[in-house]
């Protein structure tokens, strides 16, 4: 049952960092907007880094100087879903229980002035949706500074909508 829900929560994760970014792409303005860029690079950043430690692959961080265009962050992004998607097939009920330990915990001891208790996989999947669901938002707030009308991109106008597949731009 919770497997289920975290698949449709992917689904939607998808859905809405595509819509966003339809969003950004087709205003010239937040299209070119550094900080609409570098917050979606440090959203599919966190993704693919959950990712690699889900399936115990090795992180290299990437650097936003890699990514000449809009186009090629997006292309990124629209990656980690299709990988996550597929590793979300692999999962059990029972798995979502089992240790996940981040490789990156313990930089944040210092900025929580505590040592991260162990975490499960559940744990970890909800934080990264969570995670992508804030930055989604300041990238919403920007748009609206921008004069531009965002998107809604909430799960339950995704449920409302009957759920429709991603439809990423370009």
């Amino acid at each position: 049952m919770m497997l289920s829900h975290l698949q449709s929560q992917y689904l939607h994760l998808e859905w809405a960092d595509a819509l966003v970014w339809r969003s950004v792409t087709v205003s010239p303005t937040a299209a070119a907007d550094p900080y609409c860029l570098d917050t979606f690079f440090h959203i599919h950043e966190a993704q693919h880094a959950f990712l690699n430690a889900w399936t115990e692959r090795p992180f290299a961080r990437r650097k936003r100087e890699e990514f000449e265009t809009p186009a090629a962050i997006c292309a990124w992004g629209n990656s980690f879903h299709r990988s996550v998607h597929a590793y979300l097939d692999t999962v059990n009920e029972s798995d979502l229980s089992q240790p996940k330990i981040l490789p990156w915990a313990r930089y944040f001891a210092r900025t929580l002035g505590f040592e991260p208790q162990d975490t499960t996989l559940l744990e970890t999947l909800h934080q990264l949706a969570s995670h992508s669901m804030h930055h989604r938002g300041q990238i919403i707030r920007r748009l609206r500074e921008l004069g531009e009308t965002p998107p809604t991109a909430d799960y339950i106008a995704w449920v409302w909508s009957k759920k429709p597949d991603a439809n990423w731009p370009g």
